[in-house]
């Protein structure tokens, strides 16, 4: 007969499993940030906003304030995820990591296993350290494969207002219409900047400005420059957009061969246990045959 406790402890295990694996799947965009992107609301439109939101994103803006916190920013908006999510995370990770000796120790108790009970009280804290950790470590990967993202969607970019120029127009609009053509991450986040600057009645490259800023990408920094110069003293800047969307692609090349020559420098290691191994069972048995020779 199963155990009561048992079953218990199997329908907490899943719970916890499903409520993680729905934290960590991305959630599908927020229409009312959009348009708080290009509007500004009354304060009472944004408490109410506030109030609609999940409780554990007002968990995670209530913890913003925690002591000892470094909040990513530049990392989050690279990614799209707001800093009251990337706490609530954290908490979470925290707290699963606090309860699961506690909750592996049950079940040990349940199945007639005893284990010290100073095991949940020293490997508690640890864990809830490393789960509070583990969201950074997320964070910088996500944000370093966007980062990349970002910057081939900036070489583009740069291509196409180059373009735009030398098709006669003027600077304002030739950064609206190439950010009109793609229809990735990039360009939606360059169209927001650029209509986020219009609302505002401000040049479309202190738009940009703006994001770069918000990002951290110096390469959007430069585009804001150049065309900044184009609009206020009408220099020509076709051959400069190319020649920086030239460099640019030449140092994301780079990087690439340098992931790709890090990523061969560590099958080295694999190849060389492999033909160790091989070697060993192909002497073997001659070996084998020598030494017990009668």
């Amino acid at each position: 007969m199963i155990s009561p406790w048992a079953v218990l402890a199997g329908a907490a295990a899943a719970g916890g499993i499903a409520l993680l694996v729905a934290e960590l799947r991305p959630a599908p965009p927020d229409l009312g940030q959009a348009l708080d992107r290009l509007h500004r609301v009354p304060a009472e439109q944004a408490v109410r906003g506030e109030d609609q939101r999940s409780w554990y994103d007002r968990v995670g803006e209530r913890s913003l304030g925690l002591p000892g916190t470094r909040i990513p920013r530049q990392q989050l908006a690279l990614i799209g995820r707001t800093p009251a999510r990337f706490m609530a995370h954290k908490l979470l990770f925290a707290l699963i990591g606090l309860l699961l000796p506690g909750y592996f120790s049950a079940m040990a108790l349940v199945l007639g296993i005893d284990l010290p009970v100073a095991a949940p009280l020293l490997l508690g804290p640890a864990l809830a350290l490393l789960g509070w950790l583990v969201p950074d470590a997320i964070v910088a990967g996500e944000a370093k494969e966007a980062r990349t993202e970002y910057l081939h969607g900036l070489v583009a970019y740069l291509e196409l207002v180059a373009l735009e120029r030398a098709a006669d127009c003027g600077p304002a609009e030739a950064l609206r219409r190439a950010a009109a053509v793609g229809r990735g991450t990039v360009f939606r986040r360059i169209r927001d900047a650029l209509e986020r600057a219009t609302t505002d009645r401000l040049p479309p490259w202190e738009g940009l400005d703006a994001l770069a800023v918000e990002l951290g990408l110096t390469a959007m920094q430069d585009v804001a420059d150049i065309m900044r110069i184009s609009g206020t003293d009408g220099a020509a800047v076709y051959d400069t957009l190319r020649a920086r969307a030239k460099s640019l692609r030449g140092e994301l090349l780079a990087e690439e061969l340098a992931a790709a020559n890090t990523d061969s420098e560590r099958m080295v290691a694999p190849g060389s246990v492999l033909t160790l191994l091989m070697t060993a069972l192909i002497v073997f048995p001659a070996l084998y045959q020598m030494l017990n020779v009668v």
